[in-house]
């Protein structure tokens, strides 16, 4: 009985890994990050369905901050995605069971769930809009190449 609900409480466990924002020109944002006291983790290319994004992660205090020009899911929004935060990541144990949660709470699954390997490691990740429009990714993190921030 202890493990089976030690397994439930591990699959349903979330926490922040980090905030999105869309910004208008990357290279001037990564030195204002770095100039506020940020530093630069990763600048990197990531492939997604065929379209490469250079996105960067940034570490910011105590999380991290992914820094880009287009979102990976923007093509598949209804309209324009804004410059500014856009999304947050929690970090699941288990996708399955959080995008089920999230999709039987009234979300709407923006870009379905998939694999994606890049600098940060390897994962499954989906991403959802709110029933109030607050757009958020899961992540079950399957190797970490980036330190694990307090």
């Amino acid at each position: 009985m202890d493990d089976v609900k030690s397994r439930t409480e591990q699959s349903t466990k979330m926490k922040i890994w980090n905030v999105a924002a869309k910004v208008a020109n990357l290279d001037r944002e990564i030195d204002f990050v770095n100039g506020i006291g940020g530093k630069t983790v990763l600048d990197e290319m990531l492939e997604i369905e065929g379209r490469t994004y250079r996105v960067a992660l940034m570490q910011i205090a105590d999380k991290y901050l992914h820094l880009f020009e287009e979102a990976v899911y923007e093509n598949q929004l209804e309209g324009p995605l804004q410059n500014g935060l856009c999304h947050v990541v929690f970090e699941v144990g288990d996708l399955h069971t959080a995008r089920k949660r999230a999709l039987d709470s009234g979300a709407v699954e923006v870009m379905p769930a998939q694999f994606i390997s890049a600098g940060f490691g390897t994962r499954d990740v989906a991403f959802f809009r709110s029933p109030g429009g607050f757009l958020f990714e899961f992540a079950e993190i399957h190797e970490h190449k980036v330190p694990e921030l307090a």
